[in-house]
Parts: structure tokens; sequence; C-alpha cells
């Protein structure tokens, strides 16, 4: 008959037992399980499954930046049921509160009132105020199409990356704009000449894949 066993993730790091075949051990602090092979360690096994920490964050409001600066994208409307093992810290921080395997997805409207083209560039930031967090290989690049007809120039920018996290990592959306008359824009619900709801300024949903 198999066997349940629950302890603290350090405690399995620091015995590295081997479980009998078919054995559970579960880390009582993470939720997160193993089931024994009868001869790897703990070390060794693989994670069965995960409890599938997510979140949903959003921003309904207009957000602005000075010319080439680095800027964090904010999320200030919450939902405060939207969110399980992931929280919202000073607006902008993404804190993942288990470790594991987590795939971020932001979606941004980008609005540019000038007559001209400007280039928009996103990317990820982990667990620092300054450029030393800078996430290699996640910038996106885009140029926002100038306004026309007296209407603004309008596009959406997407941006999602998988990455390997440890409990209270957090990670930050950063913008930076090459003229200040790009802005990340929301827009209200209307109801002429159909009714639509509102639409926000930047989404981020967040997913864990893989226990780790």
């Amino acid at each position: 008959m198999a066997v349940g066993k629950y302890d603290k993730r350090s405690l399995w790091a620091s015995r590295d037992p081997i479980l009998l075949p078919g054995e559970t051990g579960i880390e009582s602090d993470t939720k997160y399980e193993k089931i024994g092979n009868g001869k790897d360690p703990w070390s060794k096994l693989d994670y069965f499954g995960s409890p599938g920490y997510w979140a949903e964050f959003v921003d309904a409001s207009q957000q602005t930046a000075a010319a080439n600066t680095p800027t964090e994208v904010t999320f200030r409307n919450p939902d405060p049921t939207a969110n399980h093992g992931v929280r919202l810290d000073s607006d902008s921080k993404l804190v993942v509160e288990y470790p594991g395997i987590y795939v971020f997805e932001f979606v941004m409207h980008l609005e540019n009132s000038d007559s001209q083209i400007h280039d928009v560039h996103f990317w990820l930031r982990k667990n620092n105020s300054g450029s030393a967090g800078n996430v290699n290989l996640t910038t996106l690049a885009i140029s926002v199409i100038e306004s026309h007809g007296g209407t603004p120039g309008r596009m959406i920018a997407v941006l999602d990356h998988t990455l390997h996290l440890v409990a209270e990592d957090y990670i930050e959306l950063i913008w930076a704009t090459s003229n200040a008359d790009v802005s990340i824009q929301a827009a209200p619900a209307i109801t002429s000449p159909y009714a639509r709801p509102a639409a926000p300024s930047a989404v981020c949903n967040v997913f864990q894949v893989s226990a780790a």
C-alpha cells in the first residue's frame, strides 16, 4: 500500500531520501508532490504535476513615460479574486509565491498622437529596480503608426516569456518610448453604434506550467 509523507521543502532537500515504489512525498509548504520509484533519491525525482498557480492583472488608466526613459508598466486595477499563488506589489512587481516554471503573457494597447511614427521597446526585469535586473533576450520592439485623419495611431503589443523562478522572485515589465506622444492607453465602454465593454491599457496573465 502506498504511503504519503509530508515535510518542508528544505527538509526534503537536506535528507534526500529514496521513496518506496508508489510512495508519495509532499512538500508541506509548497504542496508539490513526488512519487518514489524505489531507487532514485528525492533530488532526482520529477515533481508530479503542479498546483496550478495563476493570476491576471489589469490596468484601466492611461500610462505615459518621458522620452527614452525606462518606466515600469503598472497594473493598478487588479481583481483580488483573480490570482492564486501570484501577487502584485507596488503596482508593477509580479511576485510568485512558490517556485516553478511560469509563463508571463502581456498585452498593451499603444496609442500615438503625433504625426510621426515612433518606436517603443518592452522588456522584462527581475528582482531589481535598475538595469542590472534586465532579463536577456526579452526585448520587444514596435514602431507605432502615426495619427491620421484626426485619429491617433493605435497598435497592440504582445510579449510572452517562460521563466524558471524561485519563491518570492518578482518580474516587472519595462517600457521606453522614443517620444512622449506615445502612451499605453485604455478605452471606455461605448453603447453606440454598438455596445462593447471598456478596454484596459495593459493586461498580464501568469501561469505556472510546472513545479520546480
